[in-house]
């Protein structure tokens, strides 16, 4: 596990609305001279990427920018979060930069990451 935790002072999980979730292919697949082909893991354990969203007010997203940028440094370290489907502690890392939409006195927050 990450030694860096989610915020306690941000909302955990993520949003149903455009939630998804894609499991990373872990086969390899090689052709063979005659006969099916070979497929083997990859590794012992495969990636998991997750695009949702999350609600902040303005204190909360200054919270998030600040874990983002300095705790994070820009989103590279791997941080322990709920896993949004199962609720259960999982390591996550962001896969690209967060996109911030201000929305009805809030901020709509758009995140893609990935459990390793």
């Amino acid at each position: 596990m990450a030694n860096i935790f989610w915020p306690e002072l941000l909302p955990s999980g993520l949003l149903a609305e455009g939630f998804s979730k894609q499991p990373q292919s872990n086969v390899i697949r090689t052709t063979m001279d005659s006969g099916p082909k070979k497929a083997r893991r990859r590794y012992t354990a495969r990636t998991v990427k997750y695009s949702g969203k999350q609600v902040f007010d303005e204190a909360e997203l200054m919270v998030f920018e600040q874990f983002y940028h300095n705790v994070l440094a820009d989103g590279v370290l791997r941080f322990n979060f709920a896993d949004p489907v199962s609720g259960e502690l999982g390591e996550f890392r962001f896969t690209a930069d967060y996109v911030a939409a201000a929305i009805e006195g809030h901020f709509e927050v758009s995140m893609q990451m990935e459990r390793l």
